[in-house]
């Protein structure tokens, strides 16, 4: 029964006076999303058999795995904001609230959905027609699949532009219910990224759906800044932005102008220089200004979304999907398990550690995960890279560490990090030794 009511946090069918808490210290701890981690990696893998029988080519090793480590840098960085972010919330609700729902209230509990599900609506929306929003929630569109992988890839920035949206509910709408509804309206958006459920039925006219949604990840001229939903599809129909899935044109996924990296630093960052860019160009302060408030495809003489029309009917690309030898896959895969059971030891632990070992070990969990994506891309850079995170691993460990309570024995972690060194060294000679022939072959 247990594991039926975690399953059901995913589709929002939830018992209210389960959920409802007095005060911020009475929250459960793991949070909502936390225990929810098990249910995810269970639907993912069956999503995988399921399209494997189908004959289709599966979640692929690489796009999967980079739109999971975005997720894990959303929630590391999640852990040094939240409070900061709730203090606006707080003050309003503590100061100026003028009216004080129940906290113990069904009524209080329905209506702080709808008014979260609202309040996302707009964060959405503006995530896509503001464009230095953009910069941060476009880390979400860039994958070029669409299965239950891509929910995980998520903005470490975007927290900071989303809590004004949430603030009216401050004046009636008590903190805690705003937490738990955030999370499970987050949750709900899980099963909606796949390819596998086709039609809800007339719940489609309600309730945002994988179909709605596959509109709204699509690159197609049709696709764009529509079915900005997050539980509720009435919005989109409510306010215009609404777009029924064409069966007679396959959905290209991805962004217009399609990064070819998996480097989730870079898919973290790289937009917001290209806005930078894009203001230098612009001849007057004004138009330098718009290139931050107007929406992605602005340019002077444009509408302030840009004009669509310049935008292909449908993208004709090949999907970013460097070839790497099977050994490579393996080892970015255990490197990828050990830092998911690290997040999790810091996600039980960081409460009594100190704040500069908590953004240590965040920032040796960044490296990782940009490492690995470096090893997809078959970066010049990857191994000497490996090899100095490697390295810094075992000298800081073998020092400093202290970690009996963390799942990873001591011995394992530094046979790992070790023979992770002598990897990277023999990969290091052996594409220098690959560089020397070449160079040979070209002189003669």
């Amino acid at each position: 029964m247990e594991h039926l009511k975690g399953l059901g946090t995913l589709f929002y069918v939830i018992d209210p006076y389960s959920t409802m808490y007095e005060k911020i210290s009475d929250l459960p701890h793991p949070d909502f999303m936390s225990k929810a981690m098990p249910y995810f990696f269970g639907l993912m893998v069956v999503e995988h058999i399921i399209l494997k029988f189908k004959g289709k080519p599966g979640i692929r090793l690489n796009d999967g795995v980079m739109s999971m480590a975005n997720g894990v840098i959303m929630l590391m960085m999640q852990m040094f904001v939240k409070g900061l972010l709730m203090a606006a919330y707080l003050y309003i609700y503590n100061n100026w609230r003028i009216y004080e729902l129940p906290w113990d209230s069904a009524v209080t509990w329905v209506v702080a959905a709808i008014l979260c599900d609202l309040g996302y609506y707009w964060v959405h929306r503006a995530a896509h027609e503001l464009n230095i929003l953009w910069a941060a929630h476009q880390v979400h569109h860039s994958s070029e699949d669409y299965n239950l992988t891509t929910a995980f890839r998520q903005s470490m920035i975007m927290k900071f532009g989303n809590w004004p949206f949430y603030l009216p509910m401050a004046f009636f709408v008590p903190p805690t219910q705003l937490i738990v509804h955030v999370q499970f309206n987050l949750l709900y958006q899980f099963w909606i990224h796949t390819e596998l459920v086709k039609d809800i039925g007339p719940l489609e006219y309600i309730l945002n759906s994988a179909k709605h949604h596959r509109v709204h990840h699509g690159s197609n001229r049709y696709c764009l800044d529509k079915n900005y939903a997050g539980v509720l599809i009435i919005w989109d129909r409510m306010f215009g932005t609404f777009e029924w899935e064409r069966d007679d044109e396959p959905v290209v996924y991805g962004l217009v102008d399609q990064p070819q990296f998996f480097n989730p630093l870079r898919h973290q960052m790289f937009y917001y220089g290209k806005v930078i860019e894009k203001a230098q160009s612009m001849n007057t302060w004004t138009d330098k200004l718009f290139a931050f408030i107007k929406g992605p495809g602005w340019f002077p003489g444009t509408p302030r979304l840009g004009d669509p029309m310049g935008v292909p009917e449908m993208q004709v690309r090949e999907k970013h999907n460097p070839k790497v030898a099977g050994w490579i896959n393996v080892y970015t895969v255990l490197h990828f398990v050990l830092v998911f059971f690290a997040f999790d030891d810091l996600g039980r632990y960081n409460i009594n550690m100190s704040p500069l070992s908590v953004l240590a070990i965040c920032a040796f969990l960044f490296w990782t995960l940009t490492s690995i994506g470096m090893l997809f891309d078959n970066s010049t850079y990857a191994w000497p890279n490996e090899f100095i995170r490697s390295a810094v691993f075992l000298i800081l460990y073998v020092k400093f560490g202290t970690w009996n309570e963390f799942k990873i024995p001591y011995p394992i972690l530094v046979a790992t990090f070790s023979v992770s060194m002598i990897i990277a060294t023999i990969s290091m000679t052996a594409r220098l030794f690959v560089r020397r022939g070449a160079k040979e072959v070209k002189i003669n």
